[in-house]
């Protein structure tokens, strides 16, 4: 098998998992989303790695990513739909590319973001809440996916965030209302759906 269909299988089969894994992350299917992230990444690094083995067989070096970029760059500015036309003659390039980027974005989410003290606050008030155990069982898993929205210093904040978790129940979402007083972030107000049944509870 040669270079050039390698990397056509290896980046295919590492978009299409990487939407499937952010599909089943929403959907609450942990952890399997989880693996299928990481495995996308390990799949797309492999095939970025036969592209430019096949791009360096068949013109004797690698990429020129500046030139090719200020070629297109020129050529927009005499006609914006260049980009579109460019788009298309180099599909699946322009959708790695993207696939890349969106992979960047999610690692330092939740790197950042994601690691937050927000987001630690509400999982401790999840794991350590003997009503929210009562419905929901050991909480086994957290999805990558959270929807944080703060402001905050380094004595008072807000923040408004929202996770999912698998637990011994079933899968949750969680919406959350956070306060930052004195230092220390408190959870004002949380509501926990069962994706399974649609029940929602409030805690304030």
């Amino acid at each position: 098998m040669n270079t050039k269909t390698l990397f056509r299988i290896f980046l295919t089969s590492g978009f299409i998992l990487w939407i499937l894994s952010w599909i089943g992350d929403s959907k609450g299917i942990l952890p399997s989303s989880t693996y299928g992230m990481f495995f996308s990444a390990i799949l797309t690094g492999f095939g970025i790695y036969f592209w430019l083995k096949s791009y360096k067989e068949k013109r004797g070096y690698y990429p020129k990513f500046l030139k090719i970029y200020g070629n297109l760059h020129k050529e927009m500015k005499k006609n914006p739909f260049n980009g579109i036309f460019f788009m298309v003659r180099h599909l699946l390039k322009f959708y790695t590319l993207m696939l890349v980027f969106s992979m960047v974005l999610v690692f330092i989410g939740f790197i950042t973001i994601g690691k937050s003290e927000p987001v630690k606050t509400v999982q401790n008030y999840c794991e350590n809440n003997s009503e929210i155990n009562k419905i929901t069982g050991k909480i086994n898993h957290y999805g990558i996916l959270r929807n944080v929205n703060s402001k905050w210093s380094s004595e008072t904040g807000t923040s408004e965030l929202s996770l999912v978790f698998v637990s011994d129940n079933g899968v949750f979402n969680v919406s959350s209302k956070l306060e930052k007083e004195n230092g220390e972030w408190k959870v004002k107000k949380l509501e926990l759906k069962d994706k399974n049944t649609g029940a929602n509870t409030v805690y304030n």
